[in-house]
């Protein structure tokens, strides 16, 4: 059964349930890119479009999204790869700690 339809069955689910999906997108969404930053020592994630999409996500609810997208592509483009990965992993503990599930 998929997930929408397993949620849908919930009787009287009232906005909790309607919350699930996007939390679990979310959710989702920081994993890959707390998992890019470990990967940008081998690879060039500039042109990822699971990153991208899941950066856009993130960066369309945090309040100060457009900041943190801005550093992280300022990040992600810089030459040096130790620095690249300190710097993406401290916006991907930014990004985690205010999207966290306990929000």
């Amino acid at each position: 059964m998929d997930r929408n339809r397993q949620l849908s069955n919930v009787a009287f689910g009232g906005a909790w349930s309607e919350a699930i999906p996007r939390r679990e997108r979310m959710a989702h969404s920081i994993s890959l890119v707390q998992e890019a930053a470990q990967r940008t020592v081998e690879e060039d994630l500039r042109l990822d479009p699971g990153l991208e999409a899941a950066l856009q996500d993130l960066c369309a609810l945090h309040p100060k999204g457009a900041q943190l997208g801005a550093s992280w592509a300022r990040a992600l483009a810089h030459p040096e790869p130790a620095i690249r990965q300190r710097e993406l992993t401290r916006l991907a503990a930014a990004f985690s700690a205010w999207l966290s599930p306990e929000k």
